[in-house]
């Protein structure tokens, strides 16, 4: 059965490639942007790590009753969606970061602090789809030192950055 919308589409998407590539170089360049100062850095860092802290606290009861296979509350369904929402916490936090353009040994921090924040997501993935929860509390075995990384490439990155330690 012929698709007449597929094919202009496809036809549509293909004219457009073609004037993209054939069109000259223009002549305007985009500003530079202007560095951030240290206060909007600050800023930033504490919106995304407040955000990220009290999602966190709320993500962390329902793991709390629901992840652990001896609670009477343990819940396969209820523990998957908890550890998928704290990967998305994650994410949301570590996007925050990467908008912001750190310099010097902040970068290097940040970096250090996104690198781990990316083996956790990949850890949380996949605890997050498994098939029970004896294997969420062996994957999360595999989380707890990672976190610890994390938490010192964190705190490292706010007194690089000018702020103090959490309470």
């Amino acid at each position: 059965m012929p698709r007449p919308h597929l094919r202009l589409l496809i036809a549509g998407t293909l004219a457009g490639l073609l004037l993209a590539g054939c069109g000259g170089t223009s002549s305007q360049t985009s500003p530079t942007p202007r560095p951030l100062s240290t206060a909007q850095i600050q800023s930033r860092y504490s919106a995304a790590a407040s955000a990220y802290n009290a999602f966190e606290a709320q993500i962390a009861v329902t793991e709390n009753a629901a992840c652990d296979v001896g609670s009477p509350t343990a819940s396969l369904t209820a523990c998957q969606t908890a550890l998928s929402d704290q990967r998305q916490a994650t994410i949301a936090y570590d996007d925050a970061l990467r908008a912001t353009t750190f310099t010097g040994e902040a970068a290097t921090d940040a970096s250090h602090l996104l690198s781990d924040d990316a083996a956790i997501e990949a850890l949380l993935e996949q605890a997050a789809t498994a098939p029970s929860l004896a294997t969420i509390a062996s994957v999360q075995s595999q989380v707890i030192p990672l976190l610890a990384t994390a938490v010192a490439a964190a705190a490292a990155l706010r007194a690089d950055i000018g702020l103090p330690a959490p309470a």
